[in-house]
């Protein structure tokens, strides 16, 4: 409860200093980032190797769980037409319906590691273009003596001419057009 209602008392602090701000301004320019990530030419090569490295943890999942599926469809024609009391006689049944369990909960772990690989090696690729992007936007802020930049999609209107996301995909595309993207690796706890 507390945590609540903090929480929401901290959002409306930081949304009227940031409005109270924006009204103070004397200029304020307005980038979309997320345009500048898709359409710049490094937001385009970010997105083509991330799609690579996403097809090849699908095909490294699908590899994993292709004898699992294997063993569940075997197991199954065992148990298929038995009655309780003849599953009951086959503790062998029971075995392998528990070791079956605990590759498929290893399974869906190793997912959940690759998932959280793809998430970090998405950041750190981003971050690599973010640093670039800070100083393109301090450049431009400067040369048009604003005071305040604002993601557009915080804005509900703005004139043509406070949006910079034109200007910056130009600059960032003239100095950077690819940045390494290296899957990460998370080590695997026993």
């Amino acid at each position: 409860m507390f945590i609540r209602q903090f929480s929401r008392i901290a959002l409306i602090t930081i949304a009227t200093a940031f409005f109270a701000a924006v009204a103070n301004a004397q200029s304020v320019l307005v980038v979309d980032q997320s345009r500048v990530m898709r359409d710049s030419n490094v937001g385009k090569h970010i997105t083509n190797q991330m799609k690579a490295i996403g097809t090849q943890m699908d095909s490294e999942m699908q590899q994993a769980e292709a004898p699992i599926k294997s063993e569940l469809d075997n197991l199954r024609a065992s148990m298929s037409g038995m009655t309780a009391e003849q599953l009951r006689a086959r503790p062998d049944l029971a075995q392998r319906a528990s070791d079956l369990q605990e590759k498929v909960g290893k399974s869906q772990v190793e997912k959940q590691y690759k998932q959280q690989e793809f998430v970090v090696t998405q950041k750190k690729a981003a971050a690599k273009v973010n640093e670039k992007l800070a100083k393109i936007l301090e450049a431009v802020v400067s040369e048009r003596g604003a005071q305040i930049v604002v993601d557009r999609s915080m804005v509900i209107y703005g004139a043509p001419t406070v949006d910079i996301t034109a200007d910056v995909i130009r600059r960032l595309d003239q100095e950077m057009r690819t940045v390494p993207v290296t899957r990460e690796r998370l080590p695997r706890k026993s």
